[in-house]
């Protein structure tokens, strides 16, 4: 619904670097590089390459393919970009055209010929700005039709062989090479020469033509019978290659020396045997084949001159009917392809149009009863096939009906346009919200239109589609004549409204909008401003807002003014926006305000929804109160408060609320009556309805009270407040209102507790705003404040997260309403609740988030004690957040326990001892599950209220700070990317940006080696040294692998930066002293083992005194007993870097030599392999240690003596060393 950013926009901005990339790589990748040899010589300086790599191809692919988005950029470039393409292609058949198949010298794998990858360009650039465009830049040079020819016969070949001993790699042409070559073979046909004079003598056998049975004439030139076969092949193709061969098949039919041959007359009576009877060929059996022989007829029709295609089309017309009546099987498949029948359209047209032209040599082929016959069944069959399911054909048959019309006369195009219009009228009713009664809309003239409402869901939204975009190609041909403009307008503004739904909610009316949005163009753009200002207002009964002193041209700008600001889908929008600028640029001084508001709606600011809605509708209305009232209009309707998803309806109620305020007191009060009075009429079933109303009566209490509080207390603005006050009854009044629709499932209770709780906050912020400032307004009655405390309790049991902010921010407005007595009553009975639900099995599992979020809320609400402690009702709340926050209790109850306390507590400055280490509790909190660490969800709020304490000044004493802080720095090293970004943004606020070299404002940020760099740099404050490196240990030793390479990159980096090895030794103590605490924890035990097997493992801890490794034992209590088996192979690594330290060596050796026999086959593997590094024994290397350990004990047992002397060898070259030393 919304961008992140203007497609077109972002697209305009790239094109100039994507082109001049290609632009760049293009000469590269066409032509090699003259060796020096050729330079001086000055020859063969542009030679093509013979191949190019794939990869290479598919990059100038990604290059042009953005341009789909807006294919005219590549207008202006394409002077440039096809010319060299065509220049290397035909290079090549010069040069290479002998071994396009060939092998030799091909080094690259995945190398392809270069006319491959140039076609596969020059389709990409046919699909983005269409074949006709682009084939103008082709050769077409008649002496290189036959070697074009040459080439595609010679390189199609489908059996495999060889040239000479040379091996063949590259297969037949792929089709993309197909489809360029027999588009340009048709260009290249445009030759003025016969070809006789220009083809050589060539025999071409007629197996492949003949069972189509079609009999070439005998005086056809040799090119001629050489292309027949290779279109027959390929016409019916079911891949784009159909469509260059019936384009190739018709240039070669309609040449005059091929007409004079005899070839056009035998390819049309082919064709309509072919459409006769099913072909004994299989290939004419798929649709296919049917949808090449009408696409040949078609492109016969459309191109041939009348006089030489005058004979066939009584014949063609007759199997046309024959095809659309028959129940046969050739009949139903072509009949039940979308393709074919959009074809059969298209020569429909041309057939109508060929005899409206009432040739003379007509009157010798005229076999049917009369044209007008002919016509009427024309225009019959396209005025069902605008209902057609499929769009294309709904398409085609528009426009061929538009184009049939612009050839007919006055009357009869007049007759064409009312049945149009007559079809638009079917099914149409009104409806009267009063009475609820259906009036036809042929019935509706003699009653008055203002109070009844259009409704259309009883026609069918496809063939409106279809009608409407008739009318809209009528008029931009201007055949409808101007007295006809009233009925047309009245069509064109229902399409502009139109919307049908789906039982799954989705739309059925954005293509009859854009028809209309055509329409009112073409409109525009063809009828003078006279000739619209001539139009009688009082015959629209379509437009939702109109009057008698209002022109056509304003009429049309209204509508396209509601459309553009707020109608759903962005085509829309934009088309709207599209039409209103020619609208207003085509009849000036027609239009209120005419030149501002084409800026305000402007066609790249209605793109995003968002924008749409608030900015470009206020905006319109600002500019004069007519397009406020229809904004307002349309915003109540389906577009608006009735839209089917939540987000469009909260966007439309804060729009509804905007426009408020603008229209001023009378706008304020007939919207707020109009809204209720809506309200009231609701059922019980209309849950969107009633979600969008409601909000929409918030955001104008919200808009209105704002406005208040920033003027005095001028007569309007007490009067609009008045006016809002009986809104507290609508919780008494409205009969929708109901408990069951805040309870039951089927009703969606969560959008109405969220309407409901909106409503109520606006209104008691209002009154509370009112009462204490002014005393304008009287308070609420305590009927109405039950009546709110009742809806709001419902509200407070969801457990959506809107609906939970939207009730704990309504408690706190309502309690500045309510007397002291009945806050403490309403606080003490969320408590009893939540301790009832604590003391369910699963501690208020699913229950309680609302009233945890309304006691933190209202925690401000209860009046100071004089001496400064907070009140026995705020203990009490404090002491159920922290209760609540516990252990014991479900995450999800800890969560919003913890965040409550955050938003509350520690908002009102409140912090002691309780609360500390609840806090604490927090941001220690690893729980995990079948859902993985839900513990990061506590964590996060802990590291939010940490923040928060900080920024209300609660953090005095430096023991809380830095115990809070010391938690908040362990967090912003551990593995988890959105804990350490939230931990890091806490630690810059509280320590403050200019203590840090790097800035960081991205969550990516936080994954860099410089990130890591300047985390470990706090740990010059000893009092930090612990927390960071325990939490640093699990993304240095079990994170994932990017952040692995990331932060132990930068523990090198650190240790490296002095010469001596002290910082090395207090990282080591450090390490130690972790492991220490947490022996019986793997969730930190592991990372810390793997971390010092990784500083062995990086030779840093090599660098320490023997009497620095005082861990051995530690490692050995680490894994005592373990069934883990990532902690035995981090506990194998250490062993393996300890038997490199002299005072351990012996020890580590023969520790490993005994985990030869472990239980577990990997850990007897890491131990071999372990072992093999050391002493490079090759019985380590042969022994397979994944048998049981009984059979691997006798070479165990070996291996230990053999060991075992090694390593006392091993210990004297360490004790000579070190006397040495």
């Amino acid at each position: 619904m919304d961008a992140a950013e203007d497609k077109d926009i972002k697209l305009q901005r790239a094109s100039e670097d994507l082109l001049s990339e290609f632009q760049d790589r293009l000469p590269k990748f066409l032509w090699r590089s003259p060796s020096a040899t050729q330079i001086q010589a000055a020859s063969n300086l542009h030679r093509p390459r013979r191949t190019v790599r794939q990869s290479d191809t598919d990059r100038l692919i990604q290059l042009l393919e953005p341009f789909q988005e807006w294919p005219q950029l590549l207008d202006p470039h394409l002077a440039n970009l096809v010319p060299p393409l065509i220049a290397a292609y035909l290079d090549y058949l010069g040069t290479h055209g002998h071994r396009y198949r060939s092998t030799a010298g091909v080094l690259l794998i995945d190398s392809i010929p270069l006319p491959r990858a140039i076609c596969r360009l020059l389709y990409t650039l046919c699909k983005v700005r269409g074949e006709k465009v682009v084939s103008r830049f082709f050769n077409n040079e008649p002496r290189y039709l036959e070697p074009m020819l040459d080439a595609f016969q010679k390189w199609n070949m489908t059996e495999t062989s060889t040239e000479g001993n040379i091996p063949v790699k590259h297969g037949p042409l792929i089709w993309e090479e197909r489809y360029i070559m027999l588009l340009w073979l048709s260009h290249l046909l445009l030759a003025p020469f016969d070809l006789a004079s220009i083809s050589t003598v060539c025999d071409v056998e007629q197996a492949d033509i003949t069972s189509s049975g079609l009999s070439l004439p005998s005086a056809l030139p040799g090119i001629a019978r050489r292309i027949v076969p290779i279109c027959f092949k390929y016409v019916v193709a079911a891949s784009k290659e159909r469509e260059a061969a019936t384009k190739l098949l018709v240039r070669l039919a309609l040449r005059p020396d091929m007409r004079r041959a005899g070839l056009l007359d035998s390819l049309v009576l082919w064709a309509l045997s072919s459409l006769e009877s099913r072909s004994n060929d299989d290939s004419f059996i798929s649709i296919y084949g049917h949808a090449g022989v009408l696409s040949f007829l078609a492109g016969t029709l459309v191109s041939a001159e009348k006089e030489a295609i005058a004979p066939f089309i009584p014949k063609i017309f007759q199997t046309l009917q024959r095809i659309n009546s028959e129940q046969s099987a050739l009949s139903q498949d072509i009949r039940s392809s979308a393709l074919a029948r959009k074809i059969v359209i298209k020569i429909l047209r041309a057939t109508a149009i060929l005899v409206l032209q009432r040739s003379p040599s007509l009157a010798d082929a005229q076999q049917l009863e009369s044209t007008s016959m002919l016509l009427e069944e024309v225009i019959e069959h396209l005025l069902s096939a605008l209902a057609d399911k499929d769009t294309p054909v709904r398409y085609a048959a528009s426009k061929a009906l538009s184009v049939v019309a612009l050839s007919l006369d006055l009357s009869m195009a007049s007759e064409v346009v009312e049945a149009v219009l007559g079809s638009l009228e079917e099914d149409v009713l009104w409806e009267d919200p009063m009475s609820g009664l259906a009036i036809p809309n042929n019935e509706v003239g003699t009653i008055q239109t203002a109070t009844l409402k259009r409704n259309l869901t009883a026609v069918n939204p496809l063939r409106w589609q279809g009608l409407v975009l008739t009318l809209a190609h009528l008029l931009f041909r201007r055949s409808p004549p101007p007295e006809m403009l009233p009925s047309i307008l009245n069509a064109l503004l229902l399409g502009l409204a139109f919307e049908q739904r789906a039982s799954t909610g989705s739309s059925f009316g954005t293509n009859v909008r854009d028809a209309a949005c055509f329409g009112i163009w073409a409109l525009s753009r063809r009828y003078t401003t006279k000739e619209l200002l001539a139009v009688d207002t009082a015959q629209i009964r379509a437009a939702n807002v109109r009057t008698q002193a209002m022109n056509i041209p304003q009429i049309l700008a209204i509508e396209l003014v509601v459309a553009a600001s707020i109608d759903p889908s962005g085509n829309i929008r934009r088309g709207s926006s599209a039409a209103l600028q020619e609208l207003i640029g085509r009849h000036p001084d027609t239009v209120l305000e005419g030149i501002p508001l084409v800026q305000v709606v402007d066609y790249h600011a209605v793109a995003r929804r968002s924008r749409a809605v608030i900015a470009v509708a206020v905006g319109s209305a600002k500019l004069h109160d007519v397009y406020g009232t229809a904004l307002f209009i349309g915003l109540l309707g389906w577009r608006g408060i009735g839209a089917p998803d939540a987000e469009s309806r909260r966007l439309a109620a804060t729009a509804i609320g905007v426009l408020g305020v603008f229209r001023g007191h009378d706008g304020i009060a007939s919207s707020t009556k109009s809204i209720t009075n809506e309200l009231h009429s609701l059922q019980l079933g209309e849950v969107e309805q009633r979600h969008g109303l409601l909000l929409a009566l918030a955001a104008i209490v919200v808009n209105v009270t704002e406005l208040s509080a920033q003027q005095s207390a001028e007569a309007s603005s007490v009067r609009s407040l008045a006016v809002l006050a009986n809104l507290w009854n609508v919780f008494d009044t409205v009969p929708s209102l109901s408990e069951k629709a805040l309870t039951s499932s089927v009703l969606r209770p969560e959008l109405t507790a969220e309407a409901s709780c909106c409503l109520v906050s606006s209104l008691a912020r209002a009154s509370t705003v009112l009462y204490r400032e002014r005393t304008m307004l009287p308070r609420p009655s305590e009927r109405s404040i039950s009546k709110c405390i009742e809806t709001l309790s419902l509200s407070l049991l969801r457990t959506e997260d809107n609906v939970v902010t939207c009730a704990s921010t309504a408690a706190q407005d309502l309690f500045a309403v309510m007397n002291l007595s009945k806050r403490i009553e309403l606080v003490r009975a969320w408590i009893s609740i939540l301790t009832v639900d604590q003391a369910s099995p699963m501690g208020g599992a699913g229950k309680g988030f609302g009233y945890l979020a309304a006691l933190g809320s209202v925690f401000k609400c209860f009046p100071a004690d004089p001496s400064g402690n907070v009140t026995p009702e705020q203990e009490a709340i404090i002491h159920t957040l922290v209760t609540r926050a516990g252990l014991q209790v479900e995450v999800e109850s800890r969560v919003a326990a913890i965040r409550s306390l955050g938003s509350g507590v520690l908002e009102s400055g409140v912090l002691n001892a309780k609360i500390m280490n609840a806090l604490s509790a927090a941001l220690d909190d690893y729980t995990t599950d079948q859902r993985g660490d839900v513990g990061s969800l506590v964590r996060i709020q802990g590291i939010d209220a940490v923040r928060i304490a900080w920024r209300n000044g609660v953090l005095v004493q430096d023991e809380d700070k830095r115990g809070l802080l010391a938690s908040v720095c362990r967090l912003a090293a551990e593995k988890l990317d959105k804990v350490r970004f939230r931990a890091w943004s806490c630690i810059e606020e509280i320590l403050g940006q200019e203590c840090f070299a790097v800035v960081l404002t991205d969550i990516s940020q936080i994954s860099l080696h410089e990130y890591f760099l300047q985390l470990l740099s706090l740990m010059s404050e000893n009092w930090l040294r612990l927390p960071v490196l325990e939490g640093y240990v699990t993304s240095a030793g079990v994170g994932s692998e990017s952040l692995l390479r990331a932060s132990r990159l930068a523990l090198v980096d650190y240790l490296g930066v002095v010469s001596d090895d002290h910082r090395i030794l207090n990282i080591c103590n450090d390490l130690t002293e972790l492991l220490r605490r947490n022996l019986a924890s793997d969730r930190l035990a592991i990372p810390l083992l793997e971390v010092l097997g990784f500083l062995f493992d990086a030779g840093i801890l090599q660098q320490l005194d023997d009497g620095s490794f005082n861990f051995y034992a530690l490692i050995q209590k680490a894994h005592f007993k373990s069934g883990s088996v990532h902690k035995l192979e981090a506990a194998v690594k250490l062993y393996a870097g300890l038997a490199e330290v002299a005072s351990t060596s012996q020890e580590a050796v023969m520790k490993l030599a005994g985990m030869l026999l472990h239980p577990f086959p990997k850990i007897r593997n890491a131990a071999a392999d372990a072992l093999y590094v050391l002493h490079k024994n090759d019985t380590l290397k042969m022994e397979d240690w994944s048998r049981p350990a009984k059979e691997l004990r006798d070479c165990v047992e070996a291996l230990k003596g053999e060991i075992a002397v090694a390593a006392r060898e091993t210990q004297k070259n360490f004790n000579a060393i070190l006397r040495l030393n």
